[in-house]
């Protein structure tokens, strides 16, 4: 998995991430695990997702599969979540990568988060806050 050098504005926590990756991870064979949607509270209707994210080296193992480096499961939250749209989710979520990028402020809202699919769940949505809750090892 390639790294981008450099954090999407405004995602709280995203240090957390970059010091284990050396860089904002691609998310590409990324896998949603969960996600958990929540209209109450004070900051306004909020999804959670977990992702199973991880480096994939060019060495293969002895069992002939590409080795893998720092497994890991991200937590993210979005807060103030509006035109969320979660598309074929099922028992293997994979992704094509996560995007996060500052949109031009309407009704409060600040970001456009967008996970494409490769297998599974698409979903793109808009927002008030992104953040990493935690990152533990997979």
């Amino acid at each position: 998995m390639s790294v981008s050098p450099n954090s999407p504005a405004g995602v709280v926590g995203a240090d957390v991430l970059t010091s284990i990756f050396g860089g904002w991870p691609s998310f590409h064979d990324s896998e949603v695990v969960r996600f958990a949607l929540d209209r109450s509270g004070e900051d306004g209707p909020s999804l959670e997702a977990e992702i199973y994210v991880f480096d994939m080296t060019s060495e293969v193992d002895a069992k002939g599969y590409f080795v893998l480096r720092n497994r890991s499961v991200v937590t993210f939250r979005f807060e103030g979540v509006a035109n969320c749209r979660l598309d074929g989710f099922n028992g293997q979520n994979v992704l094509s990568g996560l995007w996060v990028e500052r949109v031009d402020p309407v009704e409060g809202l600040e970001l456009r988060v967008e996970m494409p699919s490769i297998y599974g769940v698409d979903a793109s949505l808009d927002c008030k806050a992104a953040r990493v809750l935690r990152v533990r090892p997979a």
